[in-house]
């Protein structure tokens, strides 16, 4: 598939010891960014997102399209953007998603989430109860990427891709007891290893 094809590409799948926004540790990081940094590629993987939801939901009526900030952010606009929708974005405050900077949602309006990566759904699901607590509704949850077989969320939701990665709680991380850096993506920083 062209998407993978692009990630591979651009050195968006990273190999090391990760820790990973679930808690988990894993050997392999989606980094999607580095494939959204070019404009063509990112207008690609969102005209494929569309093309998923198409198949799944009625995207003419959708009020806007949600993402969480901040990995998921150039992907839903994007997408926002190709389907001429509204684009809001969820960040952290104290520990949860919460929509800023004014954003609203509609209510009644019905909604698609995008984001980068798929691990357990947490943030998803998060992200679904944050719009489903303000009035709306989610329709349908897309992803880029989907690095387990199942989650669990209440909506449908579907990926691009799915790659088979292994996920080890902290605990049972083979990767700690080999003595591995552990390294949290997106900072220059290494954690030292509980192990």
């Amino acid at each position: 598939m062209r998407v993978l094809e692009i990630l591979e590409k651009r050195g968006a799948i990273l190999h090391g010891h990760f820790l990973l926004a679930s808690g988990k540790h894993s050997d392999v990081y989606v980094q999607c960014q580095r494939a959204f940094v070019y404009p063509e590629d990112t207008a690609f993987i969102a005209k494929e997102l569309i093309g998923k939801a198409q198949e799944q939901c009625d995207i003419k009526n959708i009020a806007g399209v949600v993402s969480p900030a901040l990995g998921a952010v150039i992907i839903g606009y994007e997408v926002a953007r190709q389907l001429d929708k509204p684009f809001l974005f969820a960040e952290r405050e104290d520990g949860k998603l919460t929509f800023r900077r004014g954003f609203e949602i509609q209510q009644n309006g019905h909604y698609l989430t995008v984001e980068d990566v798929f691990t357990t759904g947490g943030s998803t699901l998060e992200l679904i109860n944050l719009v489903e607590n303000m009035g709306g509704l989610v329709d349908y949850a897309l992803a880029v990427v989907q690095r387990q077989k199942e989650i669990a969320l209440p909506v449908p939701h579907d990926s691009l891709i799915f790659l088979d990665l292994p996920l080890y709680e902290p605990e049972n991380c083979p990767l700690c007891k080999a003595g591995i850096p552990l390294v949290k993506p997106g900072t220059k920083q290494q954690q030292k290893t509980s192990s």
